[in-house]
C-alpha cells in the first residue's frame, strides 16, 4: 500500500485483514464456501472469480451484481456485511435516495457501492446507476467545495426483495448480473458473521 505517489494522495484505504501464510484448502473455509455456494448457486466459480477481481484488481470493470429474493432470511444482508468486513473503508452501504442526491462525495471514491432494499423507479436514478457501472471518471460534488474530477472504479452490488420490479432493465442490457437467492434451509447459524470473520485470512489466501 502506497499512501502518497507523485504528490497525489491515495484515496484507497488499507485492508484490515492480511492473507494467511499457510497453505489453504477449500475445506479450511467451510462457512465461507457455504455462503458463496448459496449466493452464487451453479455460478459459484464465477462468484469466486468476481471476488478475486474485486480484491486483486480493483480497477477492473465488473457488472452490477443484483441479489434478488421476495423471501426473508436468504443471506443477502449477511453477504453485504461480509463484503464490508473484507473491504472496510473501500466499501460503503448507501440508500437509493443517495443516487439522486446532488452531493456524491459519500461514494465517489469507494471501490464497492452497496445498495440494500433497493427499488429504483425514477428514470434519472436508473440512468445514473447504469452510467456509474461503466464510468471511467466521476465528478465529485460536495458541500462548499468546487467540483473536481477523479478516476472512478466503483463496483455496484444491489440487494432487493422486489424480484421483478426493482428497476427497469432492458432485455439487451449486459451491465447487470442478477442472482435469485433462495431461502436458507435447515438450522440457521446464528454465529455466521463471526465464523466468516475468523475465516477471512484463509479466504483471502
Amino acid at each position: 500500500f502506497i499512501p502518497v505517489k507523485n504528490n497525489c494522495y491515495n484515496l484507497y484505504s488499507t485492508f484490515s485483514h492480511t492473507p494467511s501464510n499457510s497453505k489453504v484448502e477449500l475445506s479450511d473455509i467451510p462457512v465461507t464456501e457455504n455462503l458463496l455456494s448459496h449466493i452464487f448457486g451453479h455460478q459459484v466459480e464465477l462468484g469466486f472469480k468476481y471476488l478475486k477481481i474485486l480484491y486483486e484488481h480493483p480497477r477492473q470493470m465488473l457488472p452490477v451484481l443484483a441479489l434478488v429474493s421476495s423471501e426473508r432470511e436468504t443471506g443477502k444482508t449477511t453477504f453485504l456485511n461480509w463484503i464490508q468486513m473484507i473491504f472496510g473503508e473501500n466499501s460503503i452501504l448507501i440508500s437509493p435516495s443517495d443516487l439522486t442526491n446532488n452531493f456524491n462525495s459519500l461514494y465517489a471514491c469507494k471501490n464497492i457501492i452497496m445498495i440494500d432494499e433497493t427499488v429504483i423507479d425514477k428514470a434519472t436514478s436508473i440512468e445514473k446507476l447504469k452510467s456509474l457501472a461503466t464510468a471511467k471518471t466521476i465528478s465529485v460534488s460536495q458541500k462548499f467545495v468546487q467540483q473536481y474530477s477523479i478516476p472512478f472504479f466503483g463496483k455496484i452490488i444491489i440487494c432487493t426483495n422486489k424480484e421483478r420490479d426493482f428497476m427497469r432493465i432492458d432485455q439487451e442490457e449486459i451491465r447487470f448480473w442478477i442472482r435469485k437467492i433462495k431461502v436458507i434451509e435447515g438450522e440457521k447459524n446464528v454465529n455466521i458473521e463471526n465464523d466468516l470473520f475468523n475465516e477471512l485470512p484463509k479466504f483471502l489466501k
